[in-house]
């Protein structure tokens, strides 16, 4: 599943967060996701009772993500798993691009294959270097790795890429369709032939794959007798002279119901979508740990595209080149076989400076004697950047660091948690959490252990790296002992108005 390509940049992902239906109504995105997981589960759960597979006790749930989700939208995805019964010791999440890799390594011989037929098993030999370009729908995923002497794979740039999936091609086409039709006819085709809208989708999706750039040939589809009809009730018009009036005379034909569109005019669809993946492909084979990647992977349903696989190939043509056969599910086994061991990606690269804000003691040199402090001299807020992981840094699944806490308390404070202000920064050595390079990425928040705080709290709070997310602990230093920590990515309407929808379905625009 996927919370859609709005979600890659860390845009507006919230707790409270609501979608649009085809129809403009909008519902809860929490109520929605759940409920798509509750069926999946339930399914699985009915066909496992059937084949006497064993027990509800004995499944492991695993769900595939984008690599460029953030902190919040993996909240997002494990809250609406918890909903629906998924509980954490019995879930884990997993990079897309790091599943194909994960299944692809154990593919058999005939199944992997590159240019020309030539065999792609070096690609996984240890110590080699390759690039994942996982293309799905929405997003697409590119992950630089390198296959370690236990066979483990180690990620050697951080996650990159962006909502250049395969529905950029198909709003292209729809806007051109907009364009040449009209948005109020569009619309109300949507509206009132939904089965039609949704067919000519489909007829569209498996075409542009099929599409041979090299070739220059054409690109044919049925169109809807539907669409035809209402353009000419609201219209007053036939669509062979509107398309002759508009600037696709050149480009685009009918003939009975058949629309075909000229190769330069599909190429231009494309052409936004594949530049931007170029760009950041070329990006990632400057950096100084991936100067000697030697091939390049594709994988997802888009990465099924020949146009995709025709640009990729021409502009790298000193790397290979491969596609496993079974590249539109290789997410999906990977993932399967990620569950059973997790360890087999051994480390990842930072995306960002992660850190704490921490308070700062006064110093009447550099503080603003009208600021507030409290009764041991520390500044009512949350200044200091206190820098848990640098961005570019290699970390280790199972890594732990550790900062050293020391809150005061005033006498209403003692039953309340305590939080901390989780800090990201696009610069090394943040100094201020108030710096441009900064936001606020969640809380870090630990409840009193037996319902009350003691007067003095000096501790230290470990975040350890596992898997795709952070596990807390909060140990007081006095007694030694532990409390779990609870992060909270997910922002609500209550603490900043604004609302961003994630996904419109159908291009609600249109």
């Amino acid at each position: 599943m996927q919370l859609y390509s709005a979600v890659n940049a860390g845009e507006d992902i919230r707790e409270d967060f609501e979608l649009l239906d085809v129809e403009g109504k909008s519902i809860s995105a929490k109520a929605v996701f759940s409920a798509a997981i509750g069926f999946l589960k339930d399914h699985f759960i009915q066909q496992m009772h059937w084949r006497k597979l064993g027990t509800v006790e004995d499944i492991f749930w695993v769900v595939s993500v984008p690599a460029i989700w953030n902190d919040s939208a993996k909240q997002f995805m494990r809250e609406s798993a918890e909903t629906v019964g998924i509980k954490g010791d019995k879930f884990i999440m997993v990079y897309e691009p790091e599943a194909v890799s994960v299944y692809a390594r154990l593919l058999p011989v005939d199944k992997l294959v590159g240019e020309n037929g030539a065999f792609i098993l070096k690609a996984f030999d240890p110590g080699r270097k390759f690039i994942v370009v996982d293309a799905g729908g929405g997003t697409v995923d590119i992950s630089a790795q390198q296959v370690l002497e236990n066979g483990e794979l180690k990620i050697i740039h951080r996650e990159c890429g962006g909502p250049w999936g395969g529905e950029c091609i198909n709003k292209q086409f729809l806007n051109m369709l907009k364009e040449l039709f009209g948005k109020e006819v569009m619309k109300q085709f949507k509206n009132k032939h939904g089965d039609d809208f949704l067919q000519l989708l489909r007829d569209f999706e498996v075409k542009k794959k099929m599409f041979r750039v090299e070739e220059e040939e054409s690109l044919t589809i049925r169109m809807p007798l539907s669409l035809i009809e209402l353009f000419l009730d609201m219209k007053q018009s036939d669509v062979p002279t509107a398309i002759a009036s508009s600037r696709f005379g050149e480009t685009v034909r009918l003939k009975r119901d058949k629309l075909s569109f000229a190769g330069s005019l599909v190429e231009i669809f494309f052409s936004e979508t594949i530049r931007n993946i170029i760009d950041e492909v070329v990006s990632i084979l400057k950096h100084e740990r991936c100067s000697d990647v030697s091939a390049i992977m594709m994988a997802g349903g888009f990465s099924e595209a020949n146009t995709l696989q025709h640009a990729i190939k021409k502009k790298f043509r000193s790397l290979e080149i491969f596609i496993p056969l079974d590249g539109s599910l290789s997410v999906l086994k990977g993932a399967v076989i990620y569950g059973h061991n997790p360890h087999v990606v051994s480390s990842r690269v930072c995306n960002y400076t992660y850190g704490v804000g921490v308070s700062m003691k006064f110093d009447p040199s550099i503080h603003d004697p009208g600021k507030k402090f409290n009764r041991r001299g520390i500044e009512m807020c949350n200044s200091l950047f206190d820098v848990l992981f640098e961005i570019d840094e290699e970390v280790h699944i199972g890594q732990t660091k550790s900062i050293d806490v020391a809150p005061d308390f005033l006498s209403d404070e003692k039953y309340g948690p305590l939080e901390w202000h989780f800090m990201i920064s696009t610069k090394k050595n943040p100094f201020y959490t108030t710096d441009e390079s900064c936001t606020k990425h969640g809380s870090i928040i630990v409840s009193p252990p037996n319902g009350m705080w003691p007067e003095f709290v000096e501790g230290q709070i470990l975040l350890k790296i596992a898997g795709t997310e952070l596990v807390g602990t909060f140990v007081n230093r006095k007694t030694m002992k532990e409390t779990s920590v609870r992060f909270d990515f997910l922002p609500s309407i209550n603490k900043n108005p604004e609302r961003k929808r994630l996904f419109d379905p159908f291009f609600l625009d249109i």
